[in-house]
C-alpha cells in the first residue's frame, strides 16, 4: 500500500468528523452502519458555508472510492442532490467535485444489472432536463428539488439561511450569465455521462440481458427509446441555450463513448441510431442558413416594438402631425421574419430609417425643438438594433461552435468540410476576441 492510499482514510474520516460535529448528540454514534451515516450528511450539501459542502461531496466520493464498504445509499436522493450542485453552485471547484461523484455514483449503479433503472426514473430525467433548459433570466422552478431534512425525531428543524436563491432567481444582476451558463454546461456534461452509463436491455433467446451502450450494436433498447425524444426536440428547439447544451450533450456523450473503448471498436454513430440522428441534425445546420433569430431574442424584439412605435407617435403627439400619416408597425411581433404583417427586426429598421426621414422632413424647418427630444429617442432605438443584431451574431456563432464540436466528436465525415471548419473556427476565434458571458466556455 501506498503513502498516498494509507493516507486517504485518516483524511476522509476527519473530513466526516468535522461535519458530523453539526448533528445532535444522539446521531454520533459510531456503531451506525454506513447505509446509516452517509444520507446524514445529505443535508449539508447546500450548507452556507462553501467548504462545508465541498467536504461533503468529497468525503461521500471516497466513500464510493471503496469497493468493500456499502453502496446501497446511492439512491435518487443523492443524485438529485449532486445534479442540484451543477445547477445551483457559484463555485466551480464545488460543481468539479459534484460531477466527478456524478461519474463515480452512475458508474457503480451501471456495474449491477437493473440498478440505474430502478433508481433514475424517466420523470427523474425530464424533471433535470425542465431545470436544465430552463431559459437564462427566468427562474429555476425548484418544486422539483430535494430537499433533506436535518431533524431528529422530536427536535425542530433549525431556520437556514437559502444559499441558493440568487441562483435559482436567475437575477443577472447578482449572478453574471457566465457563470449561470458555465453550471448549466456542468449539467449538461451530467446527463452526458447518463446516456453512456445507461444500460441497454436486450432479449436475445428469450433472455433479457443488460449491456452497456459501449458494448451495444444495432440491437436496439430502452436506451434509444428513453432519450431520443428529449434530445430530438431539443435540438431542433428555437432557443440558442437548448441549442447549445443539446450539442455539448452530444459531444460528451460522444467523448465518454471513445474513452472507454477500444481504438478499434466502431465510432458511436455506427452502435446508435440516435447518435447517427444528432450528427445529420448538426451537419444540416452548419451547412443551411442559420435562423432569422432564437427564442431568447423575442423579449428584446418586443421591446423595440414599443419603442419604435412610440418614437413615430411622437410625429403626432408633439409634433401635431396627423395620427394617419404615421406608419402602422404591426400589432404582434415576429423573430423568425416570415409572418406578414407582423414587426420584425427589419420593420425596426424601416422606421428608424427612411419611415422616420419621412416623417421628419414632412416637418419642414418648424418643430426643432420637439425633434432634437425625438431624435434622442430615435438614437436609443437604433443602439437597441444595433445590440440585438450583435447579440443574433453571437448566438449563431455559439451555436455553430457546439454543433462542429458535437459533429466532429460523432468521428463522422462530411462530404464538404467547410462548414464544420468555420464552426471550429469561429469557437476559436470567439475565444481569442471576447471576453464577455458565454465564450470562455466554448
Amino acid at each position: 500500500m501506498t503513502k498516498s492510499s494509507a493516507f486517504w482514510p485518516t483524511k476522509m474520516y476527519r473530513t466526516y468528523s468535522s461535519i458530523l460535529q453539526c448533528y445532535p448528540t444522539k446521531w454520533k454514534s459510531p456503531r451506525l452502519p454506513l447505509s446509516t451515516l452517509a444520507p446524514t450528511l445529505f443535508p449539508f450539501f447546500r450548507h452556507t458555508i462553501a467548504n462545508v459542502r465541498l467536504a461533503v461531496v468529497k468525503t461521500l466520493d471516497s466513500f464510493m472510492a471503496v469497493p468493500s464498504l456499502p453502496r446501497d445509499w446511492i439512491a435518487a436522493p443523492f443524485l438529485r442532490l449532486l445534479f442540484q450542485n451543477l445547477i445551483a453552485e457559484e463555485r466551480s471547484d464545488i460543481r468539479d467535485a459534484s460531477l466527478s461523484a456524478w461519474r463515480t455514483a452512475l458508474s457503480v449503479l451501471a456495474a449491477t444489472p437493473g440498478w440505474m433503472e430502478a433508481v433514475v426514473t424517466q420523470q427523474l430525467i425530464l424533471e433535470w432536463y425542465a431545470i436544465m433548459m430552463t431559459p437564462i433570466g427566468i427562474p429555476i422552478d425548484p418544486s422539483t428539488f430535494y430537499h433533506p431534512s436535518v431533524v431528529a425525531d422530536g427536535d425542530v428543524a433549525p431556520e437556514r439561511h437559502n444559499v441558493d436563491k440568487n441562483m435559482l432567481a436567475q437575477d443577472i444582476s447578482l449572478i453574471t450569465v457566465e457563470v449561470t451558463l458555465k453550471a448549466r454546461v456542468a449539467a449538461a456534461t451530467a446527463l452526458a455521462y447518463l446516456i453512456a452509463f445507461w444500460p441497454v436491455t436486450v432479449r436475445h433467446n428469450s433472455i433479457t440481458v443488460s449491456i452497456s451502450v459501449d458494448d451495444w450494436n444495432l440491437q436496439g433498447g430502452s436506451m434509444e427509446d428513453l432519450f431520443q425524444p428529449i434530445l430530438s426536440h431539443y435540438i431542433e428547439s428555437t432557443s440558442m441555450l437548448q441549442k447549445f447544451l443539446t450539442a455539448i450533450i452530444s459531444e460528451e456523450w460522444a467523448r465518454e463513448h471513445d474513452a472507454n473503448s477500444p481504438l478499434s471498436s466502431p465510432s458511436l454513430i455506427e452502435k446508435s441510431p440516435l447518435a447517427q440522428e444528432l450528427s445529420t441534425k448538426t451537419l444540416s445546420w452548419l451547412q443551411g442558413n442559420p435562423p432569422a433569430a432564437y427564442h431568447e431574442m423575442a423579449f428584446t424584439l418586443a421591446r423595440i416594438h414599443t419603442d419604435s412605435v412610440a418614437l413615430l407617435q411622437s410625429f403626432s403627439t408633439d409634433c401635431k402631425l396627423p395620427i394617419s400619416s404615421i406608419p402602422f408597425l404591426g400589432s404582434e411581433i415576429d423573430i423568425t421574419g416570415t409572418k406578414p404583417r407582423c414587426f420584425t427586426v427589419e420593420t425596426a429598421q424601416t422606421a428608424v430609417g427612411t419611415m422616420y426621414t419621412r416623417l421628419k422632413d414632412s416637418l419642414g424647418r418648424t418643430k426643432k425643438r420637439e425633434l432634437t427630444v425625438i431624435n434622442e429617442k430615435r438614437n436609443k432605438v437604433v443602439a437597441s438594433i444595433e445590440r440585438y443584431i450583435e447579440v443574433k451574431a453571437q448566438h449563431d456563432v455559439r451555436v455553430s461552435a457546439a454543433f462542429a464540436a458535437a459533429f466532429v466528436a460523432f468521428r463522422s465525415t462530411p462530404e464538404k468540410v467547410s462548414p464544420v471548419v468555420k464552426g471550429i473556427m469561429n469557437g476559436i476565434k470567439v475565444r481569442a476576441a471576447m471576453q464577455g458571458p458565454f465564450f470562455s466556455v466554448l
